[in-house]
This record gives C-alpha cells, sequence and structure tokens, in this order.
C-alpha cells in the first residue's frame, strides 16, 4: 500500500458521481475504509450484503496536480484553495494526508 496517494473515485450506486479517497484499506469482513493500494488505478468489488445498498465496482484512480487543478476543484469542498497551494503531485497528496488523515 502507499499511504502517501490520495484517489479519486466512481461510485456504482450513484453514476456520475465522484468523490476522493485518502488511505483507504479493505477490512477483513470486506468493508471499504479509507488507505490505498500502490497502483495509480484499482477497482474494489463490493456486493450488497457487506455494503448495503452501496456495492458494486468501486474505480479509484490516483489524484495528479493537473486533473485536480482542471476539474476535481471544481467539484471537492476547498478545491481552489488546495489547488492554490499545491503545484505538484506530491504537495496534493501531502496535502490530503496532512488534513484527512488521522495518525497511526
Amino acid at each position: 500500500m502507499d499511504e502517501r496517494k490520495a484517489y479519486w473515485f466512481e461510485q456504482p450506486y450513484m453514476p456520475q458521481m465522484k468523490n476522493i479517497a485518502v488511505a483507504p484499506v479493505i477490512l477483513e469482513d470486506g468493508r471499504l475504509s479509507f488507505c490505498v493500494p500502490g497502483d495509480d488505478y484499482f477497482e474494489f468489488q463490493c456486493d450488497d450484503e457487506v455494503m448495503h445498498r452501496r456495492g458494486g465496482t468501486y474505480k479509484f484512480h490516483a489524484l495528479d496536480v493537473d486533473t485536480f487543478s482542471r476539474e476535481t476543484c471544481q467539484w471537492i469542498s476547498q478545491g481552489k484553495e488546495i489547488a492554490d497551494c499545491c503545484k505538484t503531485t506530491e504537495e496534493l497528496h501531502e496535502w490530503y494526508l496532512k488534513h484527512w488523515t488521522y495518525n497511526r
């Protein structure tokens, strides 16, 4: 896992709905909790039995500063402020790790 990355993802139960995940992990019982595998893209398949009505295929894409500045900042809270202070992908991931995660 690469806990230094932040991802945007599509929600299967809400078409066209996107969100951001920081450090997602799959728990022992199959639920998804937000720590991320090291690839720049991965899919997580879950069923409604575990996730209730939120089952389906979650598609995670690593955030990059260009996509964030062009698109993501338009639909995420504080997007413009985040884009203004993060000039590289590494700074963007560090910003999310600093502001969205807790000490492990």
